[in-house]
């Protein structure tokens, strides 16, 4: 055999069309040993051709220590770069053999390096890659699904230097059916003794190689599917019919190893995705392995679990009758709410409103039960510690509770008697209950649910007045006067008790502020007492700021506003429940002296501070002394408003009392009084009064600091 002209050119003879290299044995199938044996007559002399520095790093690669593996590789990517096209050339014919086996290797490190060097060898043979092609790209795509993402990114960056992304559908569909024989003989026929020797390797490294390389096959034929044509589909099914027939497949679903268990449902949604003919064909085999595992809670697994599962009941039509839905499905989704999601109630939750929208009445019967124990296990599960002590775990339960709640009260019931215990169940048994639950748990209470249930009134609110529908309009009115009449309660169990908890009563007002317009409501712990603005009369009621005119508005006219936005379907609902709480309240303030109480007081008027609600509060009496009475009723003579006068009867003997430490909720009932006055001129008149009178300095002092200091102000106060 004469010498060809270049090593080059010797070894792209070396390479048959399909891309595999007579020069070794065994080429394709399992790689039990590293390095490259000459297997046919001449071979001797490829050695020979291949250059002298390269082919000692060919030697080095084939050594089991992991140093000398991880140098020689950065070693033949160096020279990769640096050595003429021609020489880098005649590795070509090796490399597959090597990359193959060195791609899966135990370590990392050499994983990347691998992936690295590969890239340099990319950027320098470019297109004379082609006829290796077929018998690299399993391996390629397996290295682009490594579950240490920098090999797993070298290898993407690689497969990027060789393809434009318009090229990339194109280079698989070349080697698909290359491509799937490696991925199925990795997932039915490779153990992890056929992948490292058990006469070198210790076990626990033989299967922690073996379950890595299971997760990256299934995570590869994922990526296949993804990005292959969809022309293409149809030819892979034959083969995947294959691989879905056999038991083996369906048992990575209760894998003992997470990431095994984790790629296996992303493939079942790729299968769903693009595959759904196929996934049908198989329902039997599918529905079992996704949903009865639905109670699978490990971290790695869960997102790409609910993400099959979701995939499985939309794709599958008749998924239901491949399962035991009401003794292996939903008891087992039952515990996992009743536990609060075990910790991952991020990932769970945000699933329960598709899944229950796809589970049919007949698995949803009766519909009472079935939601009692949905939402009933919601609560519960809302009541662990782990899911309480986490702000983001118990805002993802919480919304998820009032999407399904949504839904649930949508759906529609053939007995109007059945809708009505359904909806009446839904607001006293679960809805209530859960508020109550908030409205208790210091932890909870600055969470999403009074502006969850502010926009599910909206909605509510929307059908029953804007509906065409007469049975509708009435369905849904009755749903708003049963929630208001079940809060009122609720709220009164809170208010009416002598030893109140001062923090449920500040998350009563806190909600009630929140129902009332919740686009303006601030979160609790950012809630700044109510301020007012003054102008003089002679100013023209605009200053500027940054240079730019900035109206000037008070408290008042803001609230006006917001009670504007609230619909008529709340208003009076909503007040009323004030109104009862605030007559509540001033019955515990005047016979028993409850600071508790006041201060709940003070919070309500903050949000609601109407002569509406001023006039209830008068109708329960003062507890002025006749004397001092008599002096504040000359001094109102002259005002009519209910707010005014409470503010002489009531809160200037509060604000007298010598014991009193705390008074800036008494200064704050005070701006509650001027937010019902609709001219400067009133206020400056109590003002003025306040200044009067024989008031401690640090109320006069708490009143200045609420207010922007101008020369109104100092004129009041000189």
């Amino acid at each position: 055999m004469g010498r060809p002209s270049s090593s080059g050119r010797a070894a792209e003879l070396l390479a048959k069309e399909r891309g595999t290299v007579p020069g070794f044995i065994g080429f394709g199938t399992s790689q039990s040993d590293l390095g490259y044996v000459p297997a046919v007559q001449g071979a001797e002399e490829i050695d020979s051709l291949v250059d002298a520095d390269f082919r000692m790093v060919l030697r080095k690669l084939s050594k089991r220590d992991i140093t000398t593996k991880l140098k020689a590789m950065q070693e033949f990517g160096t020279m990769c770069k640096e050595r003429e096209v021609e020489v880098v050339k005649g590795v070509l014919p090796y490399w597959p053999r090597i990359y193959c086996k060195i791609s899966l290797d135990h370590d990392r490190r050499v994983r990347e390096a691998t992936q690295q060097s590969f890239e340099q060898l990319i950027l320098k043979v470019k297109k004379h890659l082609a006829p290796y092609l077929k018998s690299i790209m399993g391996y390629w795509l397996i290295a682009q699904c490594d579950t240490y993402s920098p090999a797993a990114s070298a290898a993407k960056v690689a497969f990027e230097k060789a393809f434009p992304s318009s090229k990339q559908p194109e280079a698989l569909v070349f080697c698909k059916d290359e491509i799937l024989n490696v991925l199925q003989d990795h997932l039915l026929k490779e153990t992890p003794d056929t992948l490292s020797d058990p006469q070198t390797v210790p076990e626990e490294e033989r299967e922690a190689k073996f379950f890595r390389i299971l997760t990256c096959s299934l995570l590869a034929l994922k990526k296949l599917l993804s990005m292959l044509p969809k022309k293409e589909m149809h030819s892979l099914e034959e083969k995947l019919m294959s691989l879905l027939s056999q038991n083996k497949f369906w048992k990575y679903s209760k894998h003992n190893i997470p990431q095994v268990r984790s790629a296996f449902f992303e493939l079942a949604s790729a299968f769903c995705q693009y595959l759904p003919e196929l996934v049908k064909a198989e329902a039997p085999r599918v529905c079992p392995a996704v949903l009865l595992s639905i109670d699978d809670s490990d971290a790695v697994v869960c997102p790409a679990l609910w993400e099959a599962v979701l995939y499985a009941v939309a794709t599958i039509e008749d998924c239901w009758s491949h399962v035991n839905a009401k003794k292996g499905v939903l008891p087992k989704l039952w515990t996992v709410l009743r536990e609060g999601g075990r910790g991952l109630a991020t990932i769970i939750y945000p699933n329960l409103l598709p899944f229950i929208s796809k589970v049919p009445p007949g698995i949803a019967g009766p519909k009472l039960e079935y939601f009692r124990t949905f939402f009933s296990s919601i609560i519960q599960g809302l009541s662990s510690e782990r899911a309480v002590a986490s702000p983001s775990e118990s805002s993802a339960i919480i919304t998820a509770f009032m999407e399904c709640l949504r839904f649930a009260i949508l759906q529609k019931i053939d007995e109007e008697d059945d809708q009505r215990k359904i909806h009446q169940m839904l607001i006293y048994d679960q809805l209530i209950p859960l508020t109550n639950a908030v409205l208790k748990e210091r932890r909870l209470q600055n969470g999403p649910l009074f502006y969850q249930i502010a926009e599910t009134l909206s909605s509510w609110e929307a059908k029953a007045e804007l509906s065409n529908d007469d049975s509708t309009d009435e369905v849904f009115q009755k749903l708003l006067s049963n929630f208001w009449d079940h809060l009122l309660k609720m709220c009164v169990l809170h208010v009416d008790t002598l030893d109140a908890d001062e923090k449920s009563l500040f998350a009563v007002s806190d909600m009630l502020e929140i129902l009332q317009n919740p686009k303006s409501a601030t979160k609790p712990n950012n809630r700044k007492s109510l301020k007012i603005t003054f102008t003089d009369e002679d100013e023209s009621g605009r200053n500027t700021e940054n240079g730019k005119l900035m109206e000037v508005r008070n408290s008042d006219s803001e609230i006006q506003a917001d009670l504007q936005h609230c619909s008529l379907l709340r208003k009076e609902p909503l007040e009323n429940l004030v109104c009862s709480l605030a007559e509540l309240s001033i019955v515990y303030v005047n016979e028993q002296k409850s600071e508790e109480h006041l201060k709940f007081l003070s919070a309500l008027l903050n949000s609601f501070s109407s002569n509406r609600v001023f006039q209830v509060l008068l109708e329960q009496g003062n507890d002025a002394s006749s004397a001092e009475a008599e002096s504040q009723n000359e001094m109102k003579a002259h005002h009519e408003r209910p707010s005014v006068q409470f503010l002489y009867t009531n809160l200037i003997p509060w604000l007298k009392e010598d014991w009193r430490k705390d008074t800036h909720f008494l200064v704050d009932i005070l701006y509650s009084v001027l937010n019902c006055s609709n001219s400067n001129d009133e206020r400056k008149i109590i003002l003025d009064d306040l200044t009067k009178m024989d008031l401690k300095w640090i109320i006069f002092l708490q009143i200045i600091q609420k207010v922007p200091l101008n020369g109104f102000f100092c004129s009041c106060f000189a």
